[in-house]
């Protein structure tokens, strides 16, 4: 059965996400009141489980390419195939746990023991490795290369993190390692990423560009009513063997 849903923001809120008041799920608008959801970074799934739940009625802050029909069983089908896979996987691991243990208890029945004595002569020395650690600095400008104050730049997996100043440039507040990632992300542009690489110099400075890829709207969410399509018969007699 094919079921759709219509998400829209029919009239675009003019004011400025940046200066509401940062919530557990977005901002809260003084003029309006009430809580803005932001939805720019929620998944195809997430969106439609969100709104599907009751919260119809919210205010919400999406990327145009989010306002769309959806199609909510291809969502549902898709997490179900997951899930049933994931099973079989868990299944298949099982199994192959239990031959390994049987095998090595053939092994075992079927192989001498055998003794291994070992001496060591002289004392061996702990040896220590020293990971290097870099001071990084970087300058963030838009596609007309002026300076984007308020980009927010975090170490991957942490809370740890600093914003552009006016001029565009930060400096991490801790030293990085080797292969650490940072998260480089602003409203309206394209999540980056930067993976700090080996460097004979201690102080590493960095340019990076944001490309504007997607429009944001902010407003009352509107939900178009869902419909379903006619089953034929195929997939009628399609059901009975699922």
């Amino acid at each position: 059965m094919k079921s759709t849903l219509t998400i829209d923001v029919k009239e675009p809120c003019k004011e400025k996400f940046s200066n509401f008041s940062k919530t557990e799920k977005g901002g809260f608008c003084q003029s309006c009141e009430k809580e803005v959801i932001d939805f720019t970074n929620f998944s195809d799934n997430e969106l439609i489980n969100y709104l599907s739940s009751g919260n119809k009625k919210a205010c919400g802050m999406f990327k145009a390419s989010q306002l769309k029909t959806y199609e909510t069983n291809s969502i549902h089908s898709m997490t179900n195939s997951m899930l049933h896979k994931g099973i079989a996987m868990m299944s298949f691991s099982l199994l192959a746990l239990c031959a390994t243990e049987v095998k090595g208890q053939e092994t075992a029945s079927v192989e001498p023991t055998i003794e291994l004595v070992s001496s060591l002569e002289g004392v061996v020395g702990k040896v220590q490795v020293v990971q290097e650690k870099y001071t990084l600095t970087g300058t963030i400008v838009d596609e007309a290369n002026a300076p984007l104050p308020g980009v927010n730049v975090v170490l991957k997996g942490t809370t740890v993190g600093t914003q552009t100043d006016f001029d565009g440039k930060f400096e991490f507040p801790q030293q990085l390692a080797e292969n650490d990632i940072l998260v480089l992300s602003f409203i309206g542009y394209e999540t980056k990423t930067y993976k700090v690489a080996a460097n004979g110099n201690s102080n590493i400075d960095i340019n990076i560009t944001f490309d504007e890829y997607d429009m944001v709207l902010m407003g009352d969410i509107v939900i178009e009513g869902t419909y379903s399509s006619k089953r034929n018969i195929f997939q009628k007699i399609g059901d009975i063997f699922k």
